[in-house]
């Protein structure tokens, strides 16, 4: 009785430890792999002439960049908000500059420097006084007039590449 009683024992303890692997792996769901699309690429030849909607689209974005800075600085809006909104304007300036040969850029260049001198002077002091925000706004009006007199499409358009 003993022996038999071992015997099972031993039987139950080396299943149990060993376990029923392929048992377990017949009866388990195997995850579904999924087929990938196939990526279909479409070569385009894009124009290398600038176009009058990129301009155009650069512009307003640099004059709506300019409106965000004007807001957040007369209601005194957050500084990572008028470091966004000049940073921003810039890099469509950028952008504006790149569509122009050297009499535009040399006609836009003085506009880009004082934007320049707007951004050091936003990053220099987060905490702007009432006067000295007064002051950043009545210059960035005035950049805003600027572009808006002698940068628009019509008037530019003699300095496209």
């Amino acid at each position: 009785m003993f022996n038999k009683l071992l015997f099972v024992f031993l039987i139950l303890s080396l299943t149990l430890n060993t376990g029923c692997h392929s048992l377990r792996k017949k009866f388990i769901r195997k995850k579904k792999t999924k087929q990938e699309a196939p990526v279909y690429v479409d070569f385009k030849e894009y124009p290398t002439t600038i176009s009058r909607d990129a301009y155009i689209d650069y512009y307003l974005f640099v004059r709506g960049w300019l409106d965000e800075l004007l807001g957040a600085l007369e209601k005194g809006i957050s500084y990572k908000r008028q470091r966004r909104a000049i940073t921003e304007a810039i890099m469509n300036l950028e952008q504006i500059i790149s569509f122009l040969n050297n009499q535009g850029k040399d006609e836009i260049y003085p506009v880009y420097e004082q934007m320049l001198s707007v951004r050091d002077r936003i990053q220099r002091s987060p905490n702007l006084s009432q006067v000295q925000r007064n002051s950043l706004i009545r210059t960035i009006e005035q950049l805003k007039r600027q572009i808006e007199k002698r940068f628009n499409y019509s008037d530019v358009e003699q300095w496209m590449n």
